[in-house]
């Protein structure tokens, strides 16, 4: 299956820090598009901090495929593909509700 992961579109198109991704950005002919590419983009898209890295080095154990922002500082990680569905709406909702905009 695609990554389909919404920070290597965000990275093309230079919008670090959003969540919102259109459907139209979904269909943009990059090698970063991980909707339309399957497996890893060609590089990174960003620079890890250490945080990242011992993360990476040292991973919780699970067998999750999916995760979502569903508020702000409140990412969540799943192996349902159900469970990632219910979990949209609420980030949807919370869309809506403008908890993403920034307070800039």
């Amino acid at each position: 299956m695609p990554l389909q992961m919404d920070s290597t579109i965000h990275y093309v198109q230079k919008l670090r820090g959003n969540i919102f991704l259109s459907t139209k950005s979904t269909l943009l002919n990059s090698p970063y598009n991980t909707y339309r590419k399957y497996g890893l983009p060609p590089g990174p898209i960003g620079n890890p901090g250490k945080q990242a890295l011992l993360a990476a080095v040292n991973p919780e154990p699970g067998d999750w495929i999916y995760f979502i922002t569903v508020a702000p500082n409140d990412t969540r990680f799943t192996s349902s593909f159900e469970e990632f569905g219910i979990w949209k709406v609420e980030y949807k909702k919370n869309l809506r509700a403008g908890l993403f905009e920034s307070k800039e």
